[in-house]
């Protein structure tokens, strides 16, 4: 008998763990996931799943885990990192998730404000880190290392592999089986199953508590999302998995569906891991869409001459047919899709991984129309979804081909919203988290009357769907008054394959300006092209006719925005944004307070002249 995904909301409250439980009595041989390891896919079932869970949860209780230990995770995506998942909610933990990307001193406050006890970390370049935090961390007491290379002899918090903390497990499962069994039966509804952290883009970030209700309700959300994707179909992790939305796709999902998690390699190795796990569904945030998109160009522009005149020919048939939507598509457009698909489209989708994937997601940041009309254009499916930590992940999505007047979709049945009077999006249901970690003030800002205050401005459409204008806080209003929305400017600009990020500058100003950094890759392969000499990222950001030919992208990207909206100067950023340097969050989010301070001279120069005049 094969599982339905149907039946999953009406059984009731369940916790992640009691489900794999439920799967692994059911379907003990069916694939839960697989791992890729120098090029081999290792699986593991149900039923393995299960008794690793199990024992690694008694391993957390024979290090002194206790229900409710708050637990961290600090590590790139992989399987140990939902395994260590599993295997703390066992145990009656709370995960932290935290991105491995972060510089010691976000880490300090990741762990302290989360009051972390233990940590679960990836290898010798985590470790590192917590050593240099030392004592700033005072309820931090034990680490487990995922792959001890280089560290094996190390004793710092006691130090213990994941591999001895397995094996240890599973030597004294038997004594603890009954106690684990006890501990995820006592597992509330209303307990905090895991703590994600904000963006942290206009400040510290806050740790984001959210529920096993909450957990529950979002799988039950996904339940209709996917609802016409059986057991058994692939989903390629490789995004953090302390992020919401990743959470969302790979775990959540996988568990409501009995979707198969596959992990690649690496985030470097996206494009070969597609290729493998051939998924049917595919989570990419913006910026993995854009690469694409450059990789494509890329291709185009590099291949023999009859390819690349077909293929961008086949673009621009595409960009042709995108003013209709494809319900709406005469006889004659759909000829010629087919045509062009079997010529063109289907080799990029082969190419980028996406061969058998039919759902495509965007979400977490803006994406820029044109994008989106390149993706749908080659055949990806892409659908816009609206969510965050706040709402346990996805709250809405678009339907097929994003067929619906607004850009994220209509919000599903028992998922309420309304529009404040100054625009701010207001969402209230089963998915919206707990609060703030030990921030009762910043909670009653956030959630008022069970109404969370999403901080998102949206504009509602005739068919009931949404559509995101811009974060509240971000709007910018120029010197003649009138309201701009930065993304949008910016998601204009950023359509070009030569520019990677873009900041608009208007907020009090006399007309838009903005600070451009350059796509190495794309940029490189025009200026090599050209005959253009360079040596690092600021000789080819400063070289004039590279400094011309982006004036000319702004120029051309300018047309399908208003006047008030189009960027009139322009500088080139000499570097490219940076984490460490404070520049950007983990996600890749843009600090513009951080921005300004540090760039205000190049800022104010772009304004100058017109201050002169």
């Amino acid at each position: 008998m094969t599982y339905d995904p149907k039946t999953y909301a009406a059984k009731g409250f369940r916790t992640q763990v009691a489900v794999i439980a439920e799967h692994a009595a059911a379907y003990p041989d069916a694939i839960a996931m697989r791992q890729k390891r120098h090029g081999i896919w290792q699986e593991l079932s149900w039923a393995a799943l299960q008794d690793v869970t199990l024992a690694l949860a008694a391993g957390l209780i024979d290090l002194g885990v206790t229900p409710g230990t708050h637990v961290g995770i600090l590590s790139e995506n992989r399987r140990e990192w939902v395994l260590a998942q599993f295997a703390i909610q066992s145990a009656g933990g709370a995960i932290v998730g935290m991105y491995p990307t972060s510089p010691m001193a976000e880490i300090d406050h990741l762990v302290n404000a989360s009051d972390t006890e233990v940590l679960f970390i990836e290898n010798q370049e985590q470790f590192d880190k917590i050593v240099e935090l030392g004592d700033r961390a005072p309820k931090l007491r034990k680490l487990i290392v995922i792959d001890p290379k280089g560290i094996r002899s190390e004793s710092y918090l006691d130090l213990v592999s994941f591999d001895d903390l397995l094996a240890r497990g599973h030597q004294v499962l038997n004594s603890h089986r009954a106690e684990i069994a006890t501990r995820i039966a006592a597992l509330a509804p209303e307990d905090t199953a895991m703590m994600v952290f904000t963006s942290g883009s206009t400040g510290l970030p806050k740790a984001a508590e959210i529920s096993h209700a909450n957990l529950h309700a979002s799988a039950c959300l996904a339940t209709q999302f996917f609802e016409r994707y059986p057991p058994g179909t692939n989903i390629l992790s490789y995004l953090p998995l302390c992020h919401v939305a990743e959470q969302n796709v790979t775990v959540t999902n996988a568990l409501s569906g009995q979707h198969i998690m596959n992990f690649g390699e690496s985030l470097r190795t996206i494009t070969p891991d597609l290729r493998d796990a051939a998924p049917e569904i595919f989570f990419g945030v913006p910026r993995i869409w854009e690469k694409m998109q450059a990789g494509v160009m890329v291709q185009a522009q590099t291949a023999s001459p009859l390819r690349r005149a077909l293929t961008l020919k086949g673009l621009q048939r595409a960009q042709a047919r995108a003013a209709t939507p494809r319900s709406a598509w005469s006889l004659s457009q759909r000829l010629g899709n087919a045509m062009w698909d079997a010529l063109v489209y289907r080799h990029i989708r082969s190419y980028l991984g996406l061969g058998r994937c039919t759902f495509a997601i965007t979400a977490a940041a803006p994406i820029s129309l044109d994008l989106l009309t390149f993706l749908r254009g080659i055949g990806i499916n892409v659908r816009e979804a609206w969510g965050m930590s706040e709402t346990s992940g996805a709250a809405c999505i678009q339907p097929d081909w994003g067929n619906s007047e607004g850009r994220c979709g209509v919000f599903p049945e028992g998922v309420s919203h309304r529009i404040a009077e100054d625009g701010e999006l207001l969402v209230k249901g089963p998915i919206v988290f707990k609060g703030y970690y030990k921030n009762a003030e910043a909670t009653a800002e956030t959630i008022e009357d069970g109404w969370l205050h999403t901080g998102d401005v949206a504009e509602e459409a005739t068919d009931g769907s949404i559509s995101i204008v811009d974060r509240k806080k971000d709007i910018m209003i120029n010197a003649a008054g009138k309201n701009l929305a930065p993304s949008l400017i910016e998601n204009a600009m950023k359509a070009s394959p030569f520019i990677k990020e873009c900041i608009v500058i208007a907020d009090q100003r006399p007309y838009v300006a903005a600070l451009v950094q350059l796509d190495f890759d794309t940029v490189r392969l025009w200026a090599e092209s050209k005959g253009i000499s360079y040596t690092t990222f600021r000789s080819l950001a400063e070289n004039p006719q590279v400094v011309a030919m982006i004036d000319r992208q702004i120029a051309k990207q300018n047309e399908v925005l208003a006047r008030v909206e189009q960027v009139k100067r322009v500088w080139l950023l000499p570097k490219e944004l940076d984490h460490d340097d404070g520049e950007v969050t983990a996600t890749m989010k843009v600090r513009r307070s951080k921005i300004s301070e540090r760039y205000t001279a190049e800022i104010e120069a772009l304004y100058a002249k017109q201050a002169a005049a």
